[in-house]
């Protein structure tokens, strides 16, 4: 039932940017996507970063997916608990640093699609990731977001994870969150979740 969820919109004018580290350069985005799930239409705040370097594969300029961004040196505990549960999973010893933008799930896939640019997921959610990367991109370079003057570890998280409900949903943002990295996470590990 999960295999009909799909990124259908982009809102362009919720694109917010935040400078959130000058060395090595990185800047994470906030951006407001309707998903189509088995039970409707809902609006879904998604966070991505880009950065200036290629560590593990990344391209220049583009605009990855991230969970969210780790508050506390050691074990996932400071997101959701299937987040947290995620994020160990999929994260090498399920152990990370202060300040690490949370983004193994989507580097993460067994096996790894060799015709695909890693760290947009390999399954359903694959073109329109990169999509949203594109697109990022081009507003970005052309100006137009909301320039945020601070975004905390905590505030993205929170933003991500939130109990607000969008008008016009039935779900709150944490619950549509969830089901995306679910879906994500599903198809990664289809046969042992």
């Amino acid at each position: 039932m999960s295999n009909s969820s799909e990124i259908i919109r982009i809102y362009q004018d919720s694109f917010k940017v935040n400078l959130y580290t000058v060395s090595p350069f990185r800047m994470i985005g906030l951006i407001n996507v309707d998903i189509k799930y088995p039970y409707g239409i809902e609006k879904v705040t998604l966070a991505f970063y880009s950065s200036s370097g290629t560590n593990s594969g990344k391209i220049k300029d583009l605009w990855y997916p991230i969970v969210g961004i780790k508050t506390t040196t050691g074990p996932f505990t400071e997101f959701t608990d299937y987040l947290n549960f995620v994020l160990s999973y999929t994260t090498k010893d399920g152990f990370a640093k202060h300040g690490w933008i949370a983004k193994s799930l989507f580097f993460y896939a067994k096996p790894h699609d060799v015709s695909k640019l890693r760290g947009f997921a390999n399954g359903k959610y694959y073109n329109s990731l990169l999509k949203i990367s594109k697109t990022l991109r081009n507003l970005y370079d052309i100006g137009k977001f909301h320039n945020l003057t601070s975004l905390t570890p905590t505030l993205l998280n929170s933003a991500v994870t939130s109990h607000k409900i969008y008008s016009g949903n039935k779900h709150t943002q944490k619950e549509n969150y969830e089901k995306y990295i679910e879906d994500i996470f599903t198809h990664a590990k289809p046969n042992q979740v």
